[in-house]
């Protein structure tokens, strides 16, 4: 069977002005067919724009391509060396168009997920647990980038996605609120001042302590409150992570604020009470932010469901002002 050659001279000319892909289809489908009409019939074409198309393509490559016969037309034998490359070429056009999915039960796929220690405290242990029943070849894995660092990380697909709380971003970047997060102050079980609940006068006298470093919001909300000439309560220690505040609270009279979920989640194997606060402090948002880039990507579609379907509208499951334990 002869070969279909593609000259330089041919190279050199633009695809958009050598071929027309309706006529390429047509072509595709006389072949299959071996019948001008049915052809037409099918390409929604009259028998005289099927004519006129059909000279248009044996000028295109200098070949007859099909002759008539007695019932329909015969290929040439340079339309049967055209045939395959013509229809790959209109599969690999077709594949362009058709969406693409993610099967999560069956595809392997590394997610990278930033979140703080708190977040990782929070979410992993029902997101990995529900993951690795339903996509068994998925791997979760957590990274703690700086602010800088995730936004240029979002960007090139390094990080599919950030779970927490976020500044301002650049206009590529995607948010979806998860749930409004607040403070809870945690206290040990037998303190000898707080018993389920609290005064604000009684905040003058109790000893604090402060997560978080200063250039976290949280924490620098929580001092503005704790400092403030309505409460003035004494902040005697302040640690790197929130996730330090329970164990230090569990072994000593100071209490602590932190973030709701975390309180529900640490109290009960710690023996601590949670206590709605007597002042308001900030509230946040807890939101998921990924890039514009991966807006329709299956895969970051599917992973971003996962988190709302478990964590949208999340509440605490002890109730502020309950013992856990």
């Amino acid at each position: 069977m002869s070969r279909v050659h593609v000259s330089e001279a041919h190279r050199s000319i633009p695809l958009s002005r050598q071929v027309d892909l309706n006529l390429l289809e047509l072509f595709e489908t006389v072949y299959r067919t071996r019948n001008l009409t049915a052809a037409g019939s099918q390409l929604g074409l009259t028998q005289s724009a099927v004519s006129r198309a059909l000279g248009r393509l044996r000028e295109m490559y200098g070949d007859a391509l099909f002759v008539r016969q007695q019932r329909g037309v015969a290929p040439t034998p340079f339309a049967d060396a055209l045939a395959a490359p013509v229809a790959a070429a209109l599969d690999t056009l077709r594949s362009t168009l058709a969406r693409a999915s993610f099967d999560h039960a069956v595809e392997a796929r590394t997610f990278r997920v930033a979140m703080s220690d708190v977040g990782e405290r929070i979410f992993l242990p029902r997101l990995i647990d529900h993951v690795t029943r339903i996509a068994p070849k998925v791997v979760i894995e957590a990274v703690s980038p700086n602010e800088e660092q995730l936004q240029d990380a979002l960007t090139s697909g390094q990080i599919d996605l950030a779970v927490g709380f976020f500044g301002s971003m650049s206009k590529q970047i995607h948010h979806r609120r998860l749930f409004s997060e607040r403070f809870a102050y945690v206290a040990r079980q037998g303190h000898p001042i707080v018993s389920g609940k609290l005064q604000r006068e009684q905040l003058r006298s109790l000893l604090h302590v402060v997560g978080g470093s200063k250039a976290m919001q949280h924490a620098s909300a929580v001092e503005k409150v704790l400092s403030s000439p309505r409460v003035k309560a004494r902040v005697v220690l302040r640690v790197h992570s929130l996730l330090c505040v329970g164990p230090i609270v569990a072994g000593s009279d100071i209490v602590g604020l932190v973030p709701s979920n975390l309180a529900a989640v640490v109290a009960s194997h710690m023996q601590l009470q949670i206590v709605e606060p007597p002042v308001q402090f900030p509230s946040f948002d807890v939101t998921m932010v990924w890039h514009d880039r991966f807006h329709r990507d299956p895969a970051s579609e599917w992973l971003r469901e996962v988190f709302v379907n478990l964590f949208e509208a999340l509440k605490v499951r002890g109730g502020a002002g309950e013992s856990a334990g």
